[in-house]
């Protein structure tokens, strides 16, 4: 039973890295509330797209904040953020 259970995970890994190899220029996926997306470019830039629905980054950004928005440089990278009453979160990330 353990070999079986072994060797299907073995199966879905590579099934999976196989995948990542194929599509290796863009990832969508999900966060607990959030989507998120990565672009990779050939020629070494770098975006990154987070958006948060309501309510789900309450603890980070809570009412009493406000609707906010930041801009700065980290590293080589412009980030902008943005936040919202609701709990509804943006952030995204370019990396040259």
């Amino acid at each position: 039973m353990k070999a079986l259970v072994a060797g299907a995970f073995t199966i879905a890994l590579f099934g999976w890295a196989t995948q990542a190899v194929a599509d290796s220029r863009t990832e969508k996926y999900r966060s607990g509330g959030c989507e998120i997306e990565r672009k990779y470019d050939e020629d070494g830039k770098f975006e990154k797209k987070v958006e948060c629905k309501r309510g789900y980054r309450d603890g980070l950004y809570p009412a009493w904040r406000g609707e906010g928005k930041e801009e700065f440089r980290h590293g080589g990278c412009e980030v902008k953020r943005e936040w919202k009453k609701d709990g509804e979160f943006k952030e995204e990330v370019k990396c040259q």
